[in-house]
């Protein structure tokens, strides 16, 4: 019994005969191989772990960078602060061997002692050759005020009455009530007041002097009741001048 034969294409290969009498190419398989599925899908597991990890450590390094950077000028900034300050010479130095003039020891003389009631001080003012001859004549206390010059309540007048010489080479220009001070026991100072009292008659303004002349008034305060002058300190030149004349008045 023989098989039936199998067609052939012109070229008399026989054509193989698929399930169904199909006769085109059919799909090559080995002994007992199933039809695989689709190819896996690729990932970027790989790239997003690297971006995960490395992108932070990019940049602390950065941060790192910059912090150091800012720490190393802060600290150049500080050395600089530091550096000692330039010291000043003096030019010159101060003349030790200075031979003392009849100023300057008429100057330590009024600075260094304290003249009584009816005392004379000489002291020198700011201008070249002004100097007065000073005299402490009498102190009223209380003095006794006109009906224009009544102090406040509580208050009294006392007044200074004093003899100003003119004994230097200049005019003696000023307000002799601008350089006054007075003192009390307990240390307070107190300022003149234009007050008119029946003692004596009030320097008031400004006097001229000329060179040889002499001035004499009264100066007058105004203090509480209980207050007892002890000191009275006087300055030409409205009290600017550096000599200053002191009298103890108990």
């Amino acid at each position: 019994m023989g098989y039936p034969q199998q067609p052939q294409d012109p070229y008399g290969q026989q054509q193989p005969s698929g399930p169904y009498g199909y006769s085109g190419p059919q799909p090559q398989y080995g002994y007992g191989q199933q039809p695989s599925g689709p190819p896996p899908r690729r990932t970027n597991t790989g790239l997003i772990v690297l971006l995960v990890v490395g992108l932070p450590l990019l940049l602390l390094g950065g941060c790192a960078a910059v912090v150091l950077v800012l720490a190393d000028a802060g600290q150049r900034a500080v050395v600089t602060e530091a550096d000692p300050p330039a010291q000043v010479v003096p030019s010159r130095q101060p003349e030790s061997n200075a031979v003392p003039t009849e100023d300057s020891e008429s100057a330590a003389e009024a600075q260094s002692s304290a003249a009584a009631v009816g005392g004379a001080l000489t002291l020198a003012g700011i201008d070249p050759g002004l100097k007065m001859t000073v005299t402490l004549t009498k102190v009223v206390n209380p003095a006794t005020p006109d009906q224009y010059s009544k102090p406040k309540t509580g208050n009294k007048l006392v007044a200074i009455e004093l003899t100003l010489a003119n004994s230097g080479q200049a005019v003696y220009d000023d307000s002799p009530t601008n350089g006054a001070t007075l003192i009390d026991g307990e240390g307070q100072q107190f300022r003149p007041t234009y007050s008119d009292v029946g003692e004596g008659q009030a320097f008031g303004g400004t006097s001229t002097i000329n060179m040889g002349d002499s001035r004499k008034g009264v100066i007058v305060f105004e203090v509480p009741e209980s207050a007892q002058p002890a000191k009275f300190q006087f300055a030409l030149n409205s009290g600017f001048a550096d000599q200053k004349g002191e009298w103890a008045l108990s």
